[in-house]
C-alpha cells in the first residue's frame, strides 16, 4: 500500500478542486499534516499485533532447548464513512455571487467540520460506544497496558515532569517523534521550566518550521486534545465533563500511527433540489486510522487541566 501524507498527495490530485478540498482539510491542522495515510482495496483491514514477546535462554551442551514464539493478537482496522451535505441556495447564487464566492464558502465550512470531526475522533474515536466511528488513540493506546502512564492515583493530578519523562521511554523498538498536547499544558511546562531557570529550547517541527522542543521532541498543539476528560483511578474514561487532559507521544508510520482511506476526500455535486430551489453537494470521506504495533506510540492521561506542573 502506499504511504502519503494529505500534504503530498495535494501535489497530485487529479483536478483542481480535489486540491482546494485537500488544501482546507490540512490547514491549521498538524494532525492532518503530519499524519501519513495508506490507500486500502476493501473496506477493513486485518493485522497482527505482538502482545507478548518470544523468549531465550542460555543453554549447556546437549540440553534440551525450549520453544517460545511471540503471542499475536488479531485486530481489525475499518474504513468509516465521514462526510455531510451542503445545500447552495440558487437565489443567493444568481445574485450575490458577485459580492462573495457564495459555493466555495459553503464547501470550504463544510470541510472544515469534516477536518474538526476527523481530528476529534483521531484523538477520541471509540467504535465500541458509536460505531459509526473508528478508533481514536485513547482507545488504541489504552488496548495495551504498558504504553499509558497515569498522572496520579486519583481523578486527576498535576503533570509530572519524570511521569512524562517516562512516558517517552516507554515505547520499544521506535523513538517518539511528535508530542501532542494542549496550550494550556504547554505554557504549564514552559512556567515550570522558567521556575527552574531552564527555558524550552527552539527546535523544527516536520516541516523545518521552528516551534519548541522537549528531550528533543517537537510539541504540537492541538484544539482536539479536551481539557475536559474525566479520570478515575488516575486513568481517562470519557472527554468531557471532567477536569483532565492528557499529552501523547507518537510515532508515525505504516507499522506506527497511521490514517487509511479508499481514494480521497470526494466532492460530489448531486444537482439541483425538488423540495426547494437550491443544489446541493456532498463531501466525503472514506477513512479510518491504525495503530500496528501498540509499543510506538504512549500517553500521560489524568493529568489536571489547569496547566500546573511539578517535578
Amino acid at each position: 500500500m502506499a504511504i502519503s501524507s494529505l500534504v503530498e498527495m495535494n501535489k497530485y490530485s487529479t483536478t483542481e478542486l480535489e486540491k482546494a478540498v485537500i488544501d482546507r482539510l490540512v490547514k491549521d491542522s498538524p494532525e492532518l499534516e503530519i499524519l501519513p495515510f495508506e490507500q486500502m482495496v476493501g473496506n477493513s483491514l486485518t493485522y497482527n499485533t505482538i502482545t507478548t514477546d518470544a523468549g531465550a535462554a542460555f543453554y549447556e551442551p546437549g540440553e534440551t532447548w525450549a520453544e517460545s514464539t511471540p503471542a499475536l493478537t488479531q485486530a481489525y482496522a475499518y474504513l468509516k464513512i465521514l462526510g455531510g451535505d451542503a445545500d447552495v441556495d440558487n437565489f443567493a447564487l444568481d445574485t450575490r455571487s458577485n459580492k462573495i464566492d457564495l459555493k466555495g464558502t459553503v464547501l470550504a465550512n463544510k470541510i472544515k467540520a469534516i477536518q474538526y470531526k476527523f481530528c476529534d475522533t483521531s484523538f477520541y474515536g471509540a467504535s465500541a460506544t458509536v460505531a459509526t466511528e473508528f478508533d481514536g488513540l485513547q482507545t488504541l493506546i489504552a488496548s495495551t497496558t504498558y504504553n499509558t502512564v497515569h498522572a496520579g492515583s486519583d481523578t486527576g493530578s498535576a503533570l509530572s515532569i519524570a511521569k512524562l519523562r517516562q512516558a517517552i521511554d516507554l515505547p520499544r523498538g521506535a523513538v517518539p517523534t511528535h508530542m501532542f498536547m494542549t496550550k494550556a499544558m504547554r505554557r504549564g511546562i514552559s512556567v515550570y521550566l522558567d521556575s527552574i531557570g531552564d527555558k524550552f529550547p527552539a527546535g523544527r517541527d516536520h516541516f523545518g518550521r521552528p516551534c519548541t522542543v522537549f528531550d528533543g521532541i517537537p510539541i504540537y498543539c492541538t484544539d482536539h486534545i479536551t481539557d475536559t476528560e474525566v479520570a478515575a483511578s488516575g486513568a481517562y474514561t470519557t472527554k468531557t465533563l471532567g477536569g483532565n487532559t492528557t499529552i501523547f507521544l507518537l510515532s508515525f508510520g505504516g507499522q506506527d500511527v497511521c490514517g487509511l482511506q479508499n481514494g480521497s476526500i470526494t466532492t460530489v455535486p448531486l444537482g439541483d433540489l425538488e423540495t426547494k430551489d437550491a443544489q446541493r453537494w456532498r463531501v466525503k470521506w472514506y477513512c479510518s486510522l491504525k495503530m500496528e504495533n501498540l509499543r510506538t506510540s504512549s500517553k500521560v492521561d489524568g493529568i489536571d487541566s489547569d496547566g500546573t506542573v511539578a517535578v
